[in-house]
């Protein structure tokens, strides 16, 4: 059996990863940190075994991909989490994200896994509790802006998705009253944004292949992610499961604009 270790693309997106990820493991502090690297590990080896499975099953090699996805689902869990909730998580994600369609993405599996462990463990510490009250802390989102520039320039990142959300969470946020002891920038440094739009909303296998679409798209994340943070307590960052609504109408937005195939 055959394994394919690394893409082109693969090897990308892990060096982009890898700067957010050493900047939530400073932020996590020494045990949290210990923790986040063996939950990331586990992840690994269970996307792997998966993956094994299916390329057994179907005569066809190992594919890659898996670091990218333990690092971006370590990467979306918000404080230590249990051993057999990541498992089961990391399951879900990975097959019905990634092998039950023959190995091509059709939402982030990553966002998968995360979206499942919030929905079957809500006191699982899955979470991000009270976002809307804590002060925001920039490190994590200016730790993602390397990464960004490198997919960016090696044309890996829809900068297209990236500019229409933060313009749907700006002009969201105008047509509404924000508490005062919030400032409208803040959303932007807020849980898990910066990772969720640059890392899986941005993605190319996800988002459309039409760049009007795409601006549409983002502007659609934008306005969701407020509009879940503001109006839905159970979910107060509304970071996953905006990027998942807005992930199924990205192929209607192609459609509705009349797309040819040609980005």
């Amino acid at each position: 059996m055959n394994i394919k270790w690394f893409s082109k693309r693969d090897q990308l997106m892990v060096l982009a990863l890898s700067v957010p990820l050493l900047a939530r493991l400073y932020m996590d502090g020494q045990d949290a940190a210990m923790h986040r690297l063996a939950l990331l590990i586990v992840i690994f080896i269970v996307a792997f075994g998966w993956n094994a499975l299916f390329a057994k099953l179907m005569a066809k090699e190992i594919g890659a991909g898996q670091l990218e996805f333990a690092m971006l689902f370590a990467l979306l869990l918000p404080s230590p989490v249990g051993w057999g909730g990541v498992v089961l998580a990391t399951s879900f994600g990975w097959v019905f994200g990634r092998e039950i369609f023959g190995g091509k993405e059709i939402l982030p599996p990553a966002l998968i896994a995360m979206a499942f462990a919030i929905f079957s463990f809500p006191d699982g510490g899955f979470e991000t509790q009270w976002i809307l009250s804590v002060r925001p802390d920039p490190l994590l989102a200016l730790a993602c802006l390397p990464g960004a520039a490198l997919l960016l320039w090696k044309g890996v990142l829809r900068w297209q998705v990236v500019a229409g959300a933060l313009l749907g969470v700006a002009v969201m946020l105008v047509l509404i009253d924000i508490p005062q002891s919030q400032q409208w920038w803040e959303h932007y440094l807020l849980g898990t944004f910066a990772i969720g739009v640059l890392f899986l909303a941005a993605n190319p296998e996800c988002a459309p292949r039409n760049k009007k679409a795409r601006w549409l798209y983002g502007g659609l994340l934008g306005v969701l992610i407020i509009s879940i943070r503001l109006f839905n307590p159970d979910q107060p960052d509304g970071v996953a499961f905006s990027i998942l609504l807005g992930g199924l109408f990205a192929p209607l937005l192609d459609r509705a604009l009349n797309w040819r195939g040609k980005t």
